[in-house]
């Protein structure tokens, strides 16, 4: 059976949506907030969405997509390039490769598990940030950052769990 140019689109389209929506949590968390203080310890939003897509549904965000999704981060933050690349697909690659641990656990063993994979994540990414610019950080911003990444997870994966049910049946 030949498809419409209608339904090929809408199939392309939801086979896109999860690298669309990790792309749109990097716009969101790069946005003014016209908060004091709050953009360094801001939750690193598309870390939760490479885990749950990596979780998930790893055959709609692959290998080339995190890493654009990484490029698009650093380029974003003004971050050591390829620093986000690399901590991004570190993750992906692990969640990914024990996609049958995550099918039928509970939300607080994903969460856990996710609290676990941002400490590493987070650490790896501000030791990587030293390297690549030879400065000194302190430890205090990377610490409430990932705090504030755990704290979001819940919400994010509700989001993320509704777009699954309703996009990608």
């Amino acid at each position: 059976m030949k498809l419409t140019v209608w339904q090929n689109l809408d199939l392309v389209a939801r086979q896109i949506a999860p690298v669309l929506l990790t792309l749109v949590t990097v716009i969101l968390a790069r946005m003014p907030m016209h908060v004091p203080h709050l953009g360094p310890v801001m939750p690193w939003l598309t870390l939760v969405a490479v885990f749950y897509w990596a979780a998930h549904r790893p055959d709609l965000m692959p290998g080339p997509a995190v890493f654009a999704v990484g490029l698009f981060y650093d380029l974003l933050a003004g971050a050591p390039l390829g620093v986000g690349i690399i901590v991004l697909l570190l993750v992906h690659a692990a969640i990914a490769g024990q996609r049958r641990f995550f099918v039928s656990r509970s939300f607080s063993v994903l969460w856990a598990v996710f609290a676990i994979v941002a400490l590493v994540a987070m650490a790896l990414h501000w030791g990587l940030t030293m390297v690549a610019t030879g400065v000194l950080l302190s430890p205090e911003p990377m610490v409430f950052q990932t705090l504030t990444t755990i704290a979001m997870y819940p919400l994010l994966t509700w989001v993320f769990a509704h777009v699954q049910r309703a996009v990608l049946r």
